[in-house]
């Protein structure tokens, strides 16, 4: 009899869905929770499907999860994200991606690298990762999804990197002067655009756009007349940082 060829260890099912399923578990508010019960949720019979055992699996490995005696329970790591007190959340995030050894190999080696599609990774993790030729093009197309549903593939590059203390207070002063300046500055009853002429004056060194909001306070865009290219991409980039921190908006 011929013996089944077994698989490395691999996420199955993709980040979104681990999420769905810690979310399912907490549903019962419950410190443990029978497998039986949360696959009743899923409209399963039984817990063994693969289905069910796949998001058993992906959610432990990525350590949201820890189970025994056929019970299921969630780690801290999954209330930091389902009860988030900071706006570090991301952090955790990246923190869950590299648990499970394959990625952590796979991030490590196409870190800022364009990455291979899926064709191609799917055959890397069989000759490389031992993942059978049965589980290859399903591991390696979760793998590429969860990078993107984690917002980490940028022009086809891999872009992993924690936020650094230094990013948190920077956005943090960033607020607290748009704050500063809601009260000081007169608001106008349309948006301005104000351009000056470098070199007059401070004030004229710099674009200002103005836009006020319905709750009757402006929302202020100052920015350097002679910001290079690389400038303005940063200042998008910090834009859309706070947009998905401050205001969970995915620009």
């Amino acid at each position: 009899m011929t013996e089944r060829e077994k698989s490395v260890l691999y996420p199955g099912v993709t980040w979104k869905e681990c999420i769905d399923f810690i979310e399912t578990v907490d549903s019962f508010k419950l410190k443990t929770v029978s497998y039986l019960e949360v696959a009743r949720k899923y409209g399963l019979k039984s817990p063994s499907t693969k289905s069910f055992t796949s998001r058993i699996s992906a959610s432990k490995q990525f350590g949201l999860t820890t189970t025994g005696n056929s019970t299921i329970q969630l780690t801290e790591l999954a209330r930091k994200i389902l009860y988030p007190t900071d706006n570090n959340i991301k952090n955790v995030e990246l923190e869950c991606l590299v648990n499970p050894p394959l990625y952590e190999q796979l991030i490590s080696i196409y870190n800022d690298k364009a990455l291979p599609n899926v064709s191609i990774l799917s055959n890397i993790l069989m000759n490389n990762y031992k993942i059978t030729r049965s589980a290859k093009d399903a591991a390696a197309k979760v793998f590429l999804e969860t990078c993107e549903q984690l917002d980490l593939i940028r022009g086809g590059v891999l872009c992993y990197k924690l936020e650094d203390a230094e990013s948190q207070e920077t956005i943090e002063t960033l607020n607290v002067e748009e704050e500063k300046t809601n009260v000081i500055n007169e608001i106008p009853s349309i948006p301005s655009t104000y351009v000056g002429t470098p070199g007059e004056d401070n004030i004229h060194d710099y674009i200002t756009q103005t836009y006020p909001v319905e709750s009757g306070k402006a929302a202020k865009i100052v920015i350097p007349v002679d910001s290079t290219e690389d400038d303005l991409w940063a200042i998008r980039d910090m834009l859309d940082i706070i947009m998905k921190r401050k205001f969970k908006i995915n620009l």
